[in-house]
């Protein structure tokens, strides 16, 4: 009787232990299957603001993991943004944050901040972390990051296999997409000054004008041009013409906000698209314009240049059913009436 008690309670324990071993691989499959989403949703993320609501976002609901993080090496790729911030999921960073990690050999996982660089130091909560670098040929071109609360978590020994697999993945996506976005900017970008093209002026103007009628959100719009130009090209030559208008441009960047958007309509003339800027931030902006072509047009002792220019105010001068070409009808017309009433002023302020 105590045998077959004996054989009756192993074979629970046998069947407790199968039961655990089949959950077990249930999970490991959920874990398998999630990782695949998580690698797919990476390689078709075509933007970084994708990459946090997609792939970081999946990371932490399938692996458990507290913060998700994706680090990119702005020296290396120097994508368009407004913050090296966005979302506390993508921070932009020095290459030194990556040598002072990567080539010091620190650990790559861990339970305290001991050996974390203070760059990486980004989630308050943090009680181990796990930390991969992303590689594009020998260059770290950023590192994908996972934090826990839970010290255990990522401390003592813990594989990092799928984070290897994991990397190497992100890495690919990572540089598709700064590939694409460098496409962009050259179709988007005057080639002699580095300033926005006409292609990327029409594109701010139609989402400007959007947001005018939805929001009424208002922004200004500039044409200038520098007077006399002929006259510079035919004394000192085209190039001396060429180094003019980028210098103008180059000095005009140099006093812009972020959101300020500056481009090359043509030959001599420029283009200014400003958001949210009061009138009187235009007289300001009028007078620091035509003390820059003042500074540079001095150093080439050209007495005879000066800056012209047309203004648009939205709201003001436009109605919502005005185009994006309207603004820039009205704006040229108004360049036109400078240029026609003795130069050197701008209409429209």
């Amino acid at each position: 009787m105590n045998k077959l008690n004996n054989i009756i309670r192993e074979n629970a324990e046998l069947k407790e232990e199968m039961n655990r071993l089949m959950e077990l691989v249930k999970r490991n499959q959920v874990k398998h299957e999630g990782f695949r989403t998580v690698e797919f949703s990476f390689l078709l993320a075509e933007s970084l603001r994708e990459i946090i609501e997609k792939p970081l976002h999946y990371l932490e609901d399938i692996f458990d993991v507290d913060r998700a993080v994706l680090c990119v090496n702005k020296d290396i790729m120097n994508f368009d943004r407004e913050t090296d911030n966005i979302g506390h999921r993508v921070y932009f960073m020095d290459s030194s944050a990556f040598k002072a990690f990567f080539l010091e050999r620190r650990p790559y996982t861990g339970e305290s901040r001991l050996n974390l660089v203070s760059e990486f130091d980004v989630y308050e909560d943090m009680e181990s972390y796990l930390i991969a670098p992303l590689f594009h040929g020998e260059d770290i071109i950023g590192s994908i990051n996972l934090y826990s609360k839970e010290a255990s978590k990522y401390g003592g020994e813990v594989s990092t296999d799928f984070m290897k697999d994991l990397s190497a993945i992100v890495s690919v996506s990572l540089q598709k997409m700064y590939n694409t976005e460098l496409i962009f900017r050259q179709t988007r970008t005057d080639f002699m000054t580095g300033t926005y093209n006409k292609l990327a002026m029409a594109e701010f103007l139609e989402k400007l004008m959007a947001e005018y009628r939805r929001y009424g959100r208002g922004f200004y719009f500039v044409l200038l041009d520098i007077d006399n130009f002929k006259q510079i090209n035919d004394s000192c030559g085209h190039l001396t013409g060429d180094n003019v208008i980028r210098e103008i441009a180059e000095e005009i960047k140099a006093g812009l906000r972020t959101s300020d958007v500056l481009g090359r309509f043509g030959g001599d003339e420029y283009f200014l698209i400003l958001p949210n800027h009061e009138t009187s931030d235009m007289f300001t902006l009028v007078e620091r314009l035509q003390d820059i072509g003042k500074k540079v047009f001095n150093t080439y002792g050209f007495d005879f240049a000066s800056m012209s220019g047309g203004v648009v105010a939205v709201p003001g001068d436009i109605k919502p059913e005005d185009s994006p070409e309207d603004v820039v009808r009205i704006a040229d017309g108004r360049l036109y009436y400078s240029k026609k009433n003795g130069k050197g002023f701008f209409t429209g302020v």
